[in-house]
């Protein structure tokens, strides 16, 4: 049986903000998250500064859902600062370009306020992470990630993404919504192959797998997909 899960990640990860920006103008944009329980992040403080030029901070604060949005930006290379409850995040080195949104996902250690660095521009690529999400089921589990190009660290929308559970003809398909983002709810335990697959001009469809994925009961697994689109 194949079951079908069309499902707007933004909906179960945060909230979905959109740039109004100028065909000239860029802009970042995320979700600010607790690492150990998956949560949004409401009300986190996040600044936004070009790097090597002097202006003055965009500032924003993440809504309920977690979401944030910093739109009109010029074309450049910034670098984001954020707080909660004491904890500061730096992300240095993000580039915007023209037109287009530059997706940067904020992820808090509530309880372990060490501050936390990321150069944007050589973040860790297809790490695997888990958390409890509060109040799940405990006999199912969750998949999630995002579908983003290695070149230009760019989310990939519009992705199709399966979950297969190995030995049996069960599989789970979402598409990848306007942030790169995917996930699956209620998910039976066992090991997973989660594939996206999406169209390049010149190359036709293309497949990238992830396997031995282990969901647990109660468990959430983060699951990152990254693509070339360049070809080669």
């Amino acid at each position: 049986m194949k079951l079908i899960a069309l499902a707007l990640a933004l909906v179960a990860c945060g909230g979905a903000q959109h740039a109004a920006q100028r065909p000239n103008e860029g802009a970042i944009a995320g979700v600010a998250r607790d690492h150990d329980s998956g949560e949004a992040v409401a009300k986190a403080d996040i600044h936004i500064r070009a790097e090597g030029v002097l202006m003055q901070a965009r500032t924003a604060t993440s809504d309920g859902k977690g979401g944030y949005l910093v739109d009109h930006l010029a074309p450049g290379r910034y670098s984001l600062s954020a707080s909660f409850a004491g904890q500061p995040i730096n992300v240095d080195h993000i580039d915007v370009e023209r037109g287009k949104t530059a997706i940067v996902d904020l992820t808090f250690t509530l309880g372990k306020p060490d501050p936390i660095t990321v150069d944007f521009g050589n973040a860790k690529e297809g790490a695997i992470d888990r958390y409890h999400p509060a109040h799940h089921a405990a006999d199912t589990g969750v998949i999630e990630g995002t579908v983003t190009d290695s070149g230009s660290r760019e989310r990939v929308p519009g992705a199709v993404v399966t979950a297969s559970l190995g030995g049996t003809p069960e599989s789970l398909e979402a598409v990848a919504d306007d942030q790169g983002r995917y996930r699956f709810d209620s998910v039976r335990p066992g090991t997973y192959v989660v594939s996206a697959y999406y169209s390049i001009a010149g190359r036709g469809q293309i497949e990238i797998r992830r396997s031995d994925i282990v969901v647990a009961g109660g468990e959430a697994v983060i699951v990152p997909i990254w693509i070339e689109s360049a070809k080669q």
